[in-house]
């Protein structure tokens, strides 16, 4: 019972760990899709762009000390906030307990006690703690813009195949510092799972396609799962994808009991997300009045300053020769009646000479 103020002193620690890289986090899953700078300028709030103060920025504190608000603005700042960073500091301290639980009374004699195994400890906690963070930045960026980034997945799929070569070399690991820790994920099978999950989401991707037509996966779901697949292992993928489609089918069937549309077709989200199809969007309509403008008048609007008012004289301009064509036709007739009477008297003059 001595060992744990000082194991749950670790883990309260742990536990603020997670949650300030958590508050960082919370910029990533803003800024990044944004294509804002993760760096500068620092936190501000969301409505007024007030630059949040250092005693304002605690995680998860700093939130219910304000009630939910801005000190500036006194706007409502979203309870996503310290949802994240609470949900990344309960994520460190249970990896904390998962790693170092084992091996409680090593922690608790202190790192001299055996070096060797508080380095291994250490860094396995670091590299699952990396894992973590890019599992939680890729879940809310996938719910709030349907996407995967791939600037996560792909680094992450190297450092999972780093991780599992660290972790299973003597020169850095202790013997069994990992022994409670899960089935050790060796490096084929880091390799073998990296592999495994993209294939699986890339048959899935085209058996869906031959069946609707439609594309039902997207490349960040194939690089996700090689993500996957790298820091779990192959076995691990088992689980993975049967829980992955029995949350899909509880989701689903929440969505169809009461109203809500949770699902929607990949290629509806390819359309509205998709920068390269967004961009082709834009061309069709910027290409579509410019087929219809007479050349001359698209020389004169560029020529001149002030769009707004080459807008208001091309249509005059256009409609004047139309309406002159009018009063012309309109006019046509008038004269047909005249050369009637001027009939009449040539047929009154041929009488005379007789």
């Amino acid at each position: 019972m001595a060992l744990e103020p000082v194991f749950l002193t670790l883990t309260f620690f742990t536990f603020a760990l997670g949650a300030v890289v958590g508050s960082f986090l919370n910029v990533v899953i803003y800024r990044v899709p944004a294509g804002e700078s993760i760096v500068f300028p620092g936190s501000r709030c969301p409505s007024c762009g007030t630059e949040i103060r250092w005693y304002d920025n605690i995680p998860v504190v700093s939130w219910f000390v304000l009630d939910g608000k801005c000190r500036e603005c006194d706007d409502s700042i979203s309870s996503r906030y310290p949802m994240v960073e609470a949900l990344m500091g309960f994520l460190s301290a249970a990896l904390w307990v998962k790693t170092a639980g084992p091996h409680a009374e090593v922690i608790a004699a202190g790192p001299t006690a055996d070096t060797a195994l508080w380095g291994s400890i250490v860094l396995a906690f670091w590299m699952y703690f990396v894992f973590l963070a890019l599992m939680v930045v890729i879940t809310f960026v996938d719910l709030d813009h349907y996407l995967i980034p791939h600037q996560f997945t792909l680094p992450g799929i190297a450092f999972g195949i780093l991780a599992a070569f660290l972790l299973n070399s003597e020169h850095f690991m202790a013997p069994g510092a990992l022994a409670d820790f899960w089935p050790p994920v060796t490096l084929s099978a880091s390799l073998i799972g990296a592999i495994a999950g993209a294939l699986t989401v890339l048959i899935i991707f085209y058996v869906y396609y031959a069946i609707r037509g439609v594309a039902g996966l997207g490349g960040g779901d194939l690089t996700m799962m090689a993500l996957v697949g790298a820091w779990l292992g192959w076995p691990a993928l088992i689980f993975v994808f049967f829980a992955a489609s029995i949350q899909g089918l509880i989701g689903a069937g929440i969505g169809a009991l009461f109203g809500a549309r949770f699902l929607k077709d990949s290629a509806e989200i390819l359309a509205q997300d998709d920068p390269r199809e967004v961009a082709r969007q834009q061309a069709k309509t910027d290409s579509h009045p410019a087929t219809l403008e007479d050349p001359r008048a698209a020389a004169r609007r560029k020529a001149q300053i002030d769009p707004d008012s080459e807008t208001d004289h091309e249509p005059e301009t256009d409609h004047e020769p139309e309406t002159e064509t009018e009063t012309e036709t309109e006019t046509e007739p008038e004269p047909e009646p005249e050369p009637e009477p001027e009939t009449e008297p040539e047929t009154e003059t041929e009488p005379e000479p007789e």
